[in-house]
């Protein structure tokens, strides 16, 4: 999608000569003059949850700064953003804000294209966010909100059945058995999308490999460890599958909105997702009593995982780098803004000194983590395996979850294509 708005600024000269007009133009008619505009371009990667988000902004911005166009283009995060980045960055046709994800300024921060975020906005960002926008020690990314990683559960149902939240994946199993004894579909769940299978394979590899072991993605490049006869990474691929087993009979061809709609109607007692799911949840029923915990690892020790998200990079070669600055500036300090994006979005900020904009439904079950030190940022993973790459991969997983392929050719396949996994 691309949308491109122009709002002229119109100056009305009214002559009030008598006989002929200024410039032989007629006593009385109205001149207009437009004004030269500067155009600011925004390139934004939207996930599901995002779209709308940049009408929220453009508005703010439009009233703030009257002088200035904004030219909008919107693409989806998942499948389009990388490859759009990775065009303009070969055609030095670089926007002059980029707006994606935490994960992104590390792959693209690489390559040169991207410019420091100055001092006193980096200082507004929280320490844990400051952390996955990094790059070589210097800030790229000005993140504003963070949303959370994990099982969410129906605590009616599991309290009907007088379920506890799993730690063990042997305790998961239990709780799946119960429900499907009562006739309860364990889990909410949809394999229509590539994204959401790299989502949540990301997901059980961060507990299980990289929260241990921040180095793994370096070690996979050097040929030290690879995904074939590997325990641990068949252990995180057969997750996906105990899911499938454990959902709707045509999960395979359903996406998250018919995902989220059904969970919502409570047809199903978990849902390993992100909060980006309790956007829609929320709206089709307020009444369900939602929590939320990390899928269960081998060891009994899951944290929740928490992902920094919308980003706003800044292009290195823009020639308003103190017009850009300033509205990332009036982005970060307009709280009624603020407020509306993580409402809509169903996200925590990621800004010092916001957090009493947060209004998450499940915020009493986050709090406790926090309070527990059981949280993790997705920037573990995601920082040694990039996006594109865990996306290709997600897609032979599909062809393996529909038996497609055998799970030794989606293991060979992912080492065959391990260099692809670094960072530009």
């Amino acid at each position: 999608m691309k949308k491109i708005k122009f709002k002229s600024i119109l100056i009305c000269i009214c002559l009030l000569l008598e006989g002929c007009g200024y410039y032989g133009v007629p006593k009385g008619e109205i001149v207009t003059l437009k004004e030269e505009k500067m155009t600011i371009h925004i390139l934004a990667g939207q996930s599901t949850s995002d779209a709308g988000i940049d009408e929220m902004i453009e508005e703010i911005l439009e009233e703030k700064f009257e002088n200035i166009d904004f030219e909008w283009e919107c693409v989806d995060w998942g499948d389009k953003f990388d490859a759009q980045m990775a065009g303009k960055f070969a055609t030095g046709d670089i926007p002059d804000i980029m707006i994606g994800k935490a994960q992104d300024v590390s792959a693209y921060a690489s390559t040169g294209n991207l410019a420091p975020i100055p001092e006193e906005l980096a200082e507004r960002i929280d320490e844990t966010a400051k952390a996955a926008v990094t790059y070589e020690g210097i800030v790229y990314g000005l993140p504003i909100n963070t949303c959370y990683q994990g099982v969410l559960y129906n605590k009616s149902i599991f309290k009907k059945y007088e379920l506890e939240v799993p730690k063990t994946i042997q305790e998961l199993e239990n709780i799946t058995e119960a429900l499907s004894a009562n006739g309860v579909v364990p889990f909410a769940s949809h394999f229509q999308e590539s994204w959401n299978q790299g989502n949540i394979t990301m997901q059980f590899m961060i507990n299980e490999i990289f929260k241990d072991n921040l180095a793994w993605g370096q070690e996979f490049r050097l040929g030290l460890v690879s995904y074939s006869d590997n325990e641990v990474i068949s252990n995180c691929m057969q997750y996906s599958k105990a899911i499938l087993e454990n959902t709707w009979s045509d999960s395979l061809i359903i996406n998250q909105y018919e995902a989220d709609m059904r969970f919502a109607r409570e047809e199903a007692a978990m849902y390993l997702t992100g909060t980006w799911s309790l956007q829609f949840v929320g709206q089709i029923n307020s009444e369900i009593d939602l929590g939320v915990f990390p899928y269960p690892n081998q060891t009994g020790d899951a944290r929740l995982i928490t992902e920094t998200n919308l980003t706003f990079m800044k292009g290195a070669v823009t020639q308003h780098e103190a017009l850009v600055d300033e509205i990332l500036l009036e982005i970060v300090t307009n709280e009624e803004l603020l407020k509306e994006i993580l409402e809509f979005t169903q996200t925590n900020t990621s800004l010092k000194h916001m957090e009493h904009l947060n209004s998450v439904i499940i915020q009493a079950d986050i709090d406790n983590y926090v309070a527990e030190g059981r949280i993790i940022n997705a920037a573990v993973g995601n920082n040694q395996l990039v996006w594109a790459y865990q996306n290709d991969i997600a897609a032979m997983q599909l062809k393996w979850l529909k038996n497609e392929i055998a799970l030794e050719e989606l293991l060979e396949y992912a080492d065959a294509h391990r260099s692809e996994s670094l960072n530009r």
